[in-house]
């Protein structure tokens, strides 16, 4: 009989890989057929991946499961255009041992996707976190790249402004990882998903809220005093959260990161606390860090506390629930003959 808890599970997985369809598209559309390349590759050495583990998991899972192929496609969608495939393939075995050295599906404190991207980032930057400009006709197969500029969070990083418009960035004609620049797209990917019930507002929103407030409070901006009041320099605040929001990978990790169902907790009060450690963590490696894609090394940090949170609430829970009984007991007077 199935399990209603593995279904709704590879429902969410599925619908994930579904997602990644028209922002594939749109890769292939300013970069060519070459993103197309590195998906197909990234999906068949996560089927063999899953092939090579099946004898540690019992009969009632196939290599066939989507959670594999979710974490390679989402990987692929946040490396550049250009990257080598050989990086591709060790990201995917990363993911892969990420996600069964704990245990396999539904066990794993840390996204796979995630630290498939970490791994490859940390082992070459020059590949990982170097992007090709918009329009450029690559290469399937030769080694030979056009030139590659750095994300628009270097210039962010910097303490400057980039100069890309706003119709660009919503529409993904800027340097980027090949499936997270199209703003549009994965802003509709996230309502698609939040409309299926995959997306948990109180991850999501106070991670976005954390994320908006504390470059708000303290932009990191070189013509402005880094302690300057809220209400001060608003302009130059607002082109600020314009680029922070619409540029780099911080909505798109909200949208399909930070929703993982088996790294979130299960608590909604632990959620929005664990949203909110998230916001600060990918703020803290976006400010001080080089890597574009900062989200995945916040979450490598924040994975390790949702049990943890989770256990707490419940402990808190169990300590308010006897506090009521006592009263209870001790507001019950017996009554004198």
């Amino acid at each position: 009989m199935p399990n209603p808890a593995n279904q709704k599970a590879n429902s969410y997985y599925t619908d994930i890989l579904w997602c990644c369809v028209p922002l594939l598209a749109i890769s292939c559309y300013y970069y060519g057929p070459r993103p197309l390349l590195l998906m197909a590759l990234a999906l068949v050495t996560a089927y063999l991946c899953d092939c090579l583990f099946l004898p540690l998991h019992g009969a009632g899972r196939g290599a066939a499961e989507p959670t594999g192929a979710c974490f390679a496609a989402l990987i692929t969608l946040l490396m550049p255009a250009s990257v080598p495939y050989f990086i591709i393939v060790v990201a995917v075995v990363a993911a892969a041992i990420a996600r069964e050295v704990f245990g396999g599906d539904g066990h794993y404190p840390f996204h796979p996707a995630a630290v498939g991207v970490v791994v490859a980032g940390v082992s070459w930057p020059q590949y990982v976190f170097s992007y090709p400009a918009p329009g450029t006709a690559l290469p399937l197969l030769s080694s030979e790249m056009p030139p590659l500029t750095a994300g628009l969070n270097a210039a962010l990083r910097a303490g400057g402004l980039p100069t890309a418009s706003t119709t660009n960035l919503l529409i993904g004609n800027v340097q980027g990882p090949l499936g997270a620049s199209a703003i549009l797209v994965v802003a509709a990917c996230g309502l698609f998903l939040l409309c299926r019930g995959h997306v948990r507002l109180s991850t999501v929103v106070p991670y976005l809220a954390v994320c908006v407030a504390v470059p708000w409070l303290f932009p990191q901006l070189n013509e402005l005093p880094l302690l300057s009041a809220p209400w001060q320099y608003v302009n130059q605040r607002i082109y600020l959260e314009k680029y922070i929001l619409l540029s780099g990978t911080i909505l798109f990790g909200g949208v399909f990161l930070a929703g993982e169902p088996v790294t979130q907790p299960n608590r909604t009060a632990s959620r929005v606390v664990y949203g909110m450690a998230l916001g600060l963590a990918t703020v803290a490696f976006r400010y001080y860090s080089e890597y574009e894609t900062s989200v995945c090394f916040a979450l490598l940090i924040v994975g390790a506390f949702p049990e943890w949170l989770d256990r707490a609430g419940r402990r808190a829970e169990r300590m308010r629930f006897r506090r009521k009984e006592e009263e209870k007991r001790h507001a019950i007077r017996p009554r004198n003959a």
